[in-house]
């Protein structure tokens, strides 16, 4: 089944006069990207979007086209008029006649996601119109002169965003319906004039219009650290196995006649899990925070010092991505203990299931691990801030 032809219309056009800047706020730089751009990739990236249309200020279209070359789908850019809903107008007249659903989005509102706009166009495909809406937070007062007069219920109470979508046809003909003396501030008070139901979708992330040097600032910092910092750590651990020591692995008692040796439990696979985690942060390795000379932690169980391992991570602003550990012993069979490991580790870390990988090799009887004179344990880990 084809996907719908989607359209995208970027109203542009403002007059940034809250800025108090001679440049329109859509062509301020952000990390030398222009503000307009970052929705332009968000909605280039999406698979529903098959033509953009920007409406523009007259002595910006020269500018606003030499971004065609970059963003293939940019297909038009018009002049805009004296207001918003004129504009929009005027790029609704050069959408592509296969045009079945049209997104109309605030070109000052660059934190809108592909992830988001994907979910608002399947939004719309099945009840034709949808509005992006954020939920009020703070209690809402009706005043008048000066004075208190009521307290609305904020559950009840949204503040609209964009990109708004509807059927191209719908919002065609609501639009060739307007009255000259008709003003709307969004185009989904225009289609609700005319008795089109609209849905909402809540927006989680913020999606800040800027209109003020103010709400400049805040974007400009959401847009420069919204890329997560990524850290990457390799973890390896061996213990010598003697008598009369339990085979911890894991935080899993695996029967077996004989254990790991060390000052704790020896767990292998939990100590390389950690010193994977704090190299990853730069943090050092297990050795400097649980010494071997230090009698509090003889006989300890690691899954405590690996829940003190992820505070150590909370208190830096890190978390877990994923994990994929090895531990390489010759014996015992570990395949029927390898889920009870991985909960094991899933419940100390916090994460999901598809975050922990453990698996079990052997290396063929070769080196000391083959000789079972001791079992090893390796761990490459991700970590990330956001």
């Amino acid at each position: 089944m084809c996907s719908p032809y989607v359209s995208v219309i970027i109203a542009a056009a403002g007059n940034s006069s809250r800025m108090g800047k001679n440049v329109s706020k859509q062509l301020l730089d952000i990390s030398n990207n222009k503000v307009i751009e970052f929705s332009l990739k968000a909605f280039s990236n999406s698979e529903y979007v098959k033509e953009i249309v920007i409406s523009t200020k007259k002595e910006e279209v020269e500018i606003i086209s030499q971004l065609k070359k970059t963003y293939p789908k940019l297909t038009s850019i018009v002049e805009g008029g004296k207001v918003r809903q004129e504009s929009v107008k005027k790029a609704l007249n050069v959408l592509n006649k296969n045009s079945e659903f049209v997104a109309i989005h605030d070109a000052a509102r660059p934190l809108i996601t592909t992830e988001d706009i994907d979910k608002i166009i399947k939004l719309a495909l099945s009840c034709g119109a949808v509005c992006p809406v954020s939920k009020v937070v703070d209690t809402v007062k009706i005043a008048k002169d000066g004075t208190i007069t009521d307290t609305i219920n904020r559950d009840t109470v949204f503040l609209a965003s964009t990109p708004q979508v509807f059927k191209t046809d719908i919002y065609k003909q609501c639009v060739s319906s307007l009255k000259d003396t008709d003003t709307f501030t969004d185009d989904c008070s225009l289609v609700e004039k005319f008795g089109h139901k609209v849905k909402t979708y809540v927006m989680e992330r913020d999606n800040t219009k800027i209109t003020t040097p103010k709400d400049f600032k805040k974007v400009k910092n959401a847009l420069e650290n919204s890329t997560p910092s990524i850290r990457i750590g390799h973890g390896y651990d061996v213990h010598r196995l003697a008598t009369d020591r339990d085979l911890i692995l894991g935080g899993v008692k695996i029967p077996h006649s004989v254990g790991l040796l060390g000052h704790s439990d020896a767990d292998v696979l939990t100590h390389a899990i950690m010193d994977s985690l704090l190299g990853a942060a730069s943090l050092g390795d297990i050795g400097k925070h649980f010494p071997d000379s230090d009698e509090k932690y003889k006989g300890i169980s690691s899954m405590k010092l690996l829940f003190h391992v992820k505070k150590l991570l909370d208190e830096h602003g890190y978390k877990v991505s994923n994990l994929d550990a090895t531990i390489i012993a010759q014996e015992p069979k570990l395949s029927p203990f390898i889920k009870e490991m991985t909960k094991n580790i899933i419940n100390v870390l916090g994460v999901e299931e598809n975050q922990v990988n453990v698996k079990a090799t052997t290396e063929e009887k070769l080196g000391f691990t083959g000789e079972k004179l001791g079992i090893s344990a390796h761990c490459v880990s991700m970590i990330y801030k956001e």
